[in-house]
């Protein structure tokens, strides 16, 4: 297993408000993306991003899905908190989180940051966005295309941190070698078509130039908000 990452600013904002989290040898890969005014979404992804990596490594041998959940869990119940201080009113923030174990995926999710499992047959969408464009394409009120750049797209109806209690996704998925794990945050998404990024993924040879080509890509088409992934791959 290998894996890569890449947060940047993007050509539009001034602050980066993306927390990224990759370790191999734990096979926990984390991706958030802070909401807020000032400094309040940078604290709450980096807040969030830090309780998953601290959690999975207090007990290496725990249940992924038992572990994320309880990071989710506390971190949703720090920012909560933490959002009742001056200054910080609204902040939150996405993640998705995986951990990788043998041939399996598991993976907990909040927000609209997203989990891709990629190869050379398909790109898959493994979660599920907590977003209003979103629920608006599944009740047929808007086509796919449209969500892309829908004026609404940032509302989100579930993230880390907004309420005392959060509703968090498990998904769990198969991993096999020649697949790639691919999280990425909106500022990714928005701007670099599916195909284009199995395409990206599978016809680049170094990992490390697959994740700077992502982003070159998205920073390229306006880059207007933060960018960050992490692309894992099963040798």
């Amino acid at each position: 297993m290998r894996a890569e990452f890449l947060s940047h600013v993007g050509a539009v904002r001034e602050n980066n408000e993306d927390a990224i989290y990759c370790d191999v040898k734990s096979g926990v890969f984390v991706v958030a993306d802070g909401i807020g005014g000032k400094e309040a979404g940078e604290i709450a992804s980096a807040t969030a991003v830090r309780v998953v990596a601290e959690k999975s490594w207090e007990d290496p041998d725990a249940e992924p899905a038992v572990m994320l959940r309880e990071a989710f869990y506390e971190a949703n119940n720090f920012i909560y908190n933490r959002g009742k201080e001056p200054g910080m009113a609204g902040m939150g923030t996405t993640m998705t989180a995986a951990v990788i174990r043998g041939n399996k995926i598991t993976i907990v999710h909040v927000g609209d940051s997203r989990a891709y499992l990629i190869n050379k047959k398909s790109i898959r969408q493994l979660t599920e966005d907590h977003s209003l464009v979103a629920q608006l394409v599944k009740d047929g009120q808007i086509k796919p295309e449209e969500a892309r750049h829908h004026p609404r797209r940032n509302i989100l109806l579930r993230a880390i941190g907004q309420e005392a209690l959060v509703e968090v996704d498990l998904v769990e998925a198969e991993w096999h070698k020649g697949d790639y794990l691919l999280l990425c945050t909106d500022g990714l998404f928005n701007l670099v078509l599916e195909e284009e990024m199995q395409d990206i993924t599978m016809r680049v040879a170094e990992l490390k130039t697959a994740v700077e080509f992502l982003a070159e890509t998205a920073f390229n088409r306006g880059g207007y908000d933060n960018i960050s992934l992490v692309l894992v791959a099963h040798d």
